[in-house]
């Protein structure tokens, strides 16, 4: 992946993370799937292999957080992106 693809990955990861971990209240789980949802059907115009690829990225990530909160969310992030299909 190029330097622009790796970026876009990781500040999409983290978008799914902060979300994810949110204080209560701070915002719904509807608003939380009104940002995550127009996300997932763009990645759907991937193609098997690209969205493959993104999950790996994000994998990469996820091993790479210390906070066992984050990582979680992070390892978690290709499913809720429906990225593994």
């Amino acid at each position: 992946m190029t330097p622009l693809e790796r970026i876009l990955a990781k500040a999409i990861t983290e978008v799914v993370i902060r979300l994810d971990l949110s204080a209560d209240g701070a915002i719904t789980p509807a608003a939380t799937m009104q940002v995550i949802e127009p996300v997932a059907v763009l990645l759907q115009e991937l193609s098997e292999q690209a969205r493959q690829a993104l999950a790996d990225l994000i994998n990469q990530f996820a091993h790479q957080e210390p906070d066992p909160e984050r990582h979680l969310t992070a390892w978690e992030t290709p499913e809720t992106l429906g990225l593994l299909i």
